[in-house]
């Protein structure tokens, strides 16, 4: 059996721990404020973008597809966590906000995520996980290098959901 790269095992074991934390994450949030992590990304973008973000622009920003924001923006709307409105500029494309409601319901979600995080790393101190964020971040710059000007985009850009 021929051995993996050290590249290949970075990216398995970043996998790994990446689902292992959403996955234990995507619970608690759940039970503790009756936010999925897929909800509670959409509020932290919108919340960011008071003025409401295209679905076409939160696609992009949250690296899923269409069809997923689509999805995600209607649930929040019936929920009062969110509107969505035709863009005046473009009546094929729809305009996504925060509520105040959705506003307070992120912000206690987002206290609530952070603890957990901070619970779950407790056994590291501040420099192990200051290394480990220059290491991600040497990584995430190495590939940005290597792929400028290369067309990474999976999904169609001009999909406004």
């Amino acid at each position: 059996m021929q051995s993996r790269s050290l590249p290949a095992l970075v990216w398995i074991s970043t996998l790994s721990l990446h689902g292992d934390i959403y996955n234990r994450l995507n619970r608690a949030m759940v039970r503790e404020c009756g936010l999925t992590l897929a909800k509670y990304d959409v509020l932290a973008q919108l919340h960011g973008n008071p003025e409401g973000l295209t679905l076409g622009a939160l696609t992009r920003k949250l690296k899923v597809t269409g069809g997923n924001v689509t999805g995600l923006a209607k649930r929040l709307v019936a929920e009062g966590l969110a509107t969505r409105e035709m863009a005046p500029h473009d009546r094929r494309s729809f305009i996504a906000r925060i509520t105040p409601q959705g506003s307070a319901a992120f912000e206690a979600a987002r206290t609530q995520h952070d603890a957990l995080l901070q619970e779950w790393m407790d056994g590291l101190t501040e420099a192990e996980l200051a290394r480990a964020l220059a290491s991600l971040d040497q990584i995430r710059a190495a590939l940005d290098r290597r792929m400028a000007g290369a067309d990474t985009v999976v999904d169609d850009p001009d999909d406004e959901g």
